[in-house]
């Protein structure tokens, strides 16, 4: 599709990553081996309140929306869904935020 895209292996990774080099889009998977995606995403929207975010899981809950309410910009992605819509989402997060 065109996109650049950086892999991080962990959620300190990713960090890390994010600390260096803000992404336009972040994609985080809720289950990791070293940090709750979660955590992941408050950590993000501590230093951008505004960058879209697209969380990966396996089961999109009430639960689940309730924890992220109150960030802006957040995406859910449910595992197996296929890759076609997971581009479509992409696109359609990034296409939002040019126009913003």
């Amino acid at each position: 599709e065109g996109h650049q895209v950086t892999r991080a292996t962990s959620g300190h990774e990713a960090l890390r990553m994010f600390e260096d080099s803000p992404p336009d889009l972040a994609v985080i998977d809720i289950m990791m081996p070293d940090m709750d995606g979660l955590v992941v995403l408050d950590a993000i929207r501590r230093a951008s309140a505004e960058l879209p975010v697209i969380l990966i899981t396996g089961l999109v809950g009430d639960t689940l929306a309730k924890k992220v309410a109150h960030h802006k910009a957040v995406s859910f992605f449910e595992k197996g869904s296929g890759l076609d819509r997971f581009i479509e989402l992409v696109n359609d997060t990034l296409g939002r935020k040019a126009e913003a």
